[in-house]
Formats: C-alpha cells, structure tokens, sequence
C-alpha cells in the first residue's frame, strides 16, 4: 500500500512545482520595468538573451527572450537602451525601430593594422539576428519614423545580420544622427545597408555575400542625406558601395548627397564580369511609374579618400544611373542633368578585372555596350567636377560625347541633340570624347 501512497504524493509535488512556476511567470510578466529599474543616459536599459525562460519583462533578472518585444516596450516608452546577450535570434517579420533606440549587441570583431575589420568575431561573443524563410524578401532591420516625420538619434553595434534573400540586412530612412558601428553583414540581401534620406556614421562594419554592400541615397532639406562611411570592408558582393545623388524608394524628392567616403577597403567585388565594381557614384534612380518619377536630378559632393579598391571588375564607375528613355511602350518625357563634385586622396585601385575606372555620361551599363541607348539616355548639361591629384581615376574609360548618339521614336530623341555636358578634372575642362 505505501507503493501508491509515494505516486500519489510525486504527483501533487510535481503539480505544485508546476503552479509555483506558472504563478512565478505570471508574476515577471506582469511586474513592469519601472524609473527604478537601471538607466543610461535618462533611457531605461532593456535586456534580452535567446537563453532566457519565457515571460520575460526586459529587466536584468528576467530578460526577455527574443528582440521583438524590446522593440515593442522600447516603443511604448518613446526609446531605451536595447542590450542583447549572444545567441540566435531567428526573424519571421521586420523588425522596426521607430523610436530613438540604442541597440547593442555583443560581437567582439577582429581588426587589421589599418583598422579596418576582418570579419572574424571572437568565439561566444556574436550575437547574430537571422532572417527565417518566413521573412521573404523583406527588410531584416529597418530604421524609420512610424509616421512621415524624422527620427533622431538611433545607434546599432556589434551584431551579425544574416537576412537570407531579403530586400536589406538594415535599410535607414528619414534618420537623422544614426550611428552603425561595428557590425557584420552576411546575407544574400539586396543591400547590405540601404541608407536614405538620413544622416549619420556607417563605420567599422563587415559587409559580404549581398547583391550591393552598401547603398547611400540622397535626402532632402527636412530630412538631409550627410554621411561618413568610414573604415568599413565590403568584400565579395556583386556591387561593393553605392552612392545616389536622388532619393529613392520615398515619394519626398532629394538630390543633394553630402559624403566622407574614408579608408574603407572595397574589394572583391567581381561576380558578373564587366559589371561589378568597388564604388559608384551616379545620379538618379527614380523609376517611372514609381512615386517621385518625376524627379530628374541628382548630386553628389564626396572626399573619396584612402580607400583600398582592389580586385574588382570595374574599380570606379561614375555614371548617370538610370536615366530612363522608355520603359516598355511608354516614353519618359525628363531630361535629366545633375552634379557631381569629387575629391580624391591617397586611393590605391588596383588589380581590376575588367577596367580600372569608367566616367561616362549615361548609365554604365550602356557605355559598355552591354545594353541598347534606346533604353537609357545621356544626361543633359550635366557637370562632373573631380579634382584627383593623385590619379585615381588616370586610366578611366570615358564615354563623354558632344551629341546624343541615338535617334528614336519618344519626343527626345528625335535629332542628335548636344548634350551639353561638362566634365572637369583637375581643373581642366576635358574634351568630348568617347570610346
């Protein structure tokens, strides 16, 4: 008889210990993170560990166990301090920051003598945020304001972001007083990083595998677009770095893109022979049919310096981007112009594949001859000022001719206009010429 007695009796402990764990759950989950819990900098400090019990609240004690509910308590407390222990963190939907958030993860990353990274993280230190086949192709991170006005004053450091074949790892728009330092980028995304309409640091970070490292964009006077890409490598992509004198993907139209562009190493980019580069620099990239095609111009003042840009197909492309002649049976009534001013110093490009360097006045694309000019037209009065003491771009192909080459069937194209286009190197205005 005492045999039963004992079941019976393991029985009731083993529901009680269940109680007392659902009544302590209960209990954390309903307890908030209050002004006495630990503050930064007036923000309250929110935790989350992949290891931690379910029913977390984001406390030290009790963090919780997955990025999604610190986004939403940061939410609801108008920003804080999003602290995140290593481990996995798998994503099925975007995760969104709209509210000043500074996000901090765990990596501890090699660097080189040059102080750029290497990619290598300490083992036990990487806290890695992975895109599900869930997510699709949407954003793994994106940074923006949950209305049409601007966000300020976001940092993201020391993760890995993994997105699979989403659009971007992390897109920033309408950000202004970003930092992003110190992270990894390993995904088969679009971009790496797509920043728009934003201003801030982009530094230390290790981007490969994207189809474009890193894309920066154009912003407009609300919402500017000054950023310092500095010391980051972005190797092995199909493109390495992008930068856009228009805005995109937003309906406010931009075209002024202020950049530091400094000892980055953009190399290996050379997955589609005669196509991938190192860094470009073009126009405009405003679809028609899509909000803001009727934007026509784009510049970019850039200092281009101590940059390592080797082993690319192309290392340099300067180039309109995509201006449109027609899409399809429609034709696109813009003529677009547009303003580059450069300042290269102390560049080294070297071992390209294809070319060294491409200036052209149309999009890349088609001054190689990889694509029909009844589909991209040249700029018109366009000017392209470089001052480039140390020759970085001495070997560039250039495609700068007087008249438009191409006769067709839209209303711009009917005669071969002068196109009116100035390029200045060094002082010198250089004469039409093309290849």
């Amino acid at each position: 008889m005492k045999a039963p007695a004992i079941v019976f009796s393991s029985i009731l402990l083993a529901a009680y210990v269940q109680s007392g764990t659902n009544r302590q759950l209960e209990a954390r989950s309903q307890v908030p993170l209050t002004q006495s819990s630990v503050l930064e900098n007036g923000r309250l400090v929110i935790h989350v560990d992949d290891d931690a019990g379910p029913g977390g609240n984001g406390s030290g004690r009790y963090p919780f166990d997955n990025i999604a509910d610190a986004f939403a308590l940061a939410q609801s407390l108008g920003g804080a301090v999003v602290v995140v222990e290593p481990g996995q963190y798998p994503v099925s939907s975007t995760l969104r920051i709209q509210t000043p958030i500074d996000l901090r993860g765990s990596n501890v990353m090699e660097v080189d003598d040059a102080g750029r990274p290497t990619g290598s993280i300490a083992p036990g230190t990487e806290t890695r945020i992975v895109g599900t086949a869930a997510l699709g192709t949407s954003a793994l991170l994106s940074v923006s304001p949950s209305d049409d006005g601007v966000l300020h004053g976001v940092e993201i450091r020391n993760f890995t972001f993994d997105s699979g074949p989403a659009r971007d790892d992390l897109s920033v728009n309408r950000t202004q007083g970003y930092s992003v330092y110190a992270n990894a980028f390993r995904g088969s995304a679009t971009n790496g990083i797509f920043s728009v309409a934003s201003s801030g640091k982009i530094v230390g970070n290790y981007i490969s595998d994207d189809v474009t490292g890193a894309a920066v964009a154009a912003g407009y006077p609300a919402s500017p677009s000054s950023v310092e890409f500095v010391g980051n490598r972005v190797v092995r992509n199909l493109a390495g770095l992008v930068l856009i004198g228009s805005t995109s993907r937003v309906p406010e139209t931009g075209d002024e893109l202020d950049v530091l562009v400094r000892n980055n190493d953009l190399s290996e980019n050379n997955r589609v022979a005669g196509f991938s580069f190192g860094l470009r620099i073009f126009t405009i990239n405003r679809p028609l049919g899509a909000p803001g095609d009727t934007q026509s111009t784009g510049n970019v003042r850039a200092t281009i310096q101590g940059n390592r840009i080797a082993d690319n197909q192309i290392g340099v492309t300067l180039d309109a981007g995509f201006p449109f002649r027609q899409v399809g049976p429609f034709c696109d009534p813009r003529i677009y112009a547009g303003r580059f001013d450069l300042e290269l110093r102390g560049n080294t490009v070297s071992g390209s594949l294809f070319i060294p360097a491409l200036i052209t006045f149309t999009r890349n694309q088609a001054a190689l001859h990889q694509v029909p000019l009844d589909v991209w037209q040249y700029l018109h009065s366009a000017i392209y000022n470089i001052n480039d003491d140390d020759g970085t771009l001495a070997d560039a192909w250039i495609d700068h001719p007087e008249l438009d080459p191409f006769v067709g069937p839209c209303a711009n194209d009917a005669t071969h206009e002068a196109l009116g286009n100035t390029l200045i190197y060094n002082g010198t205005v250089l004469p039409h010429v093309t290849f």
